[in-house]
């Protein structure tokens, strides 16, 4: 807990916005415009009463079989789902989860991150769409969004540079 409100501090201070460190999911659902999951869990932590119009979710715990960080039926509440790859979220991912508890078609046709970022694919329509990423880890993916993090640090001379 104690590291947790740490982050929250140094993340308050550093980009000037409300970040707190909720023990609590459900109270640290409410009211957020987005919620992030990084965890090891195998019982969904994010329920569907959680969750209201206008959040975001992105999910990035779920990159097993057996790990799942929100409730299969948020994805049938979401107006926009969204995987960064479709192949590996109905093998891993929250549609996985989803799939298996019959609440999303296993051939129904998921919109991939990439085809939103190339323009062939919508995002958010509406500030009060539920939007969700489910993000299994695909290393090209992860590979450029180092490569653009770093490349925009460097740019804005941020950041720090550490040898190995």
């Amino acid at each position: 807990a104690a590291k947790a409100e740490a982050t929250a501090a140094r993340l308050r201070d550093r980009l000037g916005i409300m970040v707190r460190a909720e023990p609590d999911a459900a109270n640290g659902a409410a009211g957020a415009d987005i919620i992030v999951t990084t965890t090891p869990s195998t019982e969904p932590l994010i329920k569907p009463g959680f969750v209201s119009d206008g959040q975001h979710i992105t999910a990035m715990g779920s990159d097993a079989e057996h790990k799942n960080e929100i409730a299969p039926a948020i994805l049938r509440m979401a107006d926009l789902y969204v995987a960064d790859s479709a192949k590996q979220t109905r093998r891993l991912g929250e549609l996985h989860h989803a799939i298996e508890a019959a609440v999303f078609a296993a051939d129904a046709e998921v919109t991939e991150l990439g085809q939103i970022i190339a323009g062939g694919k919508h995002g958010r329509r509406a500030a009060s769409d539920i939007t969700i990423a489910d993000l299994t880890g695909t290393g090209v993916q992860d590979t450029a969004i180092a490569t653009l993090a770093r490349d925009r640090a460097r740019a804005a001379k941020a950041g720090t540079i550490f040898e190995s």
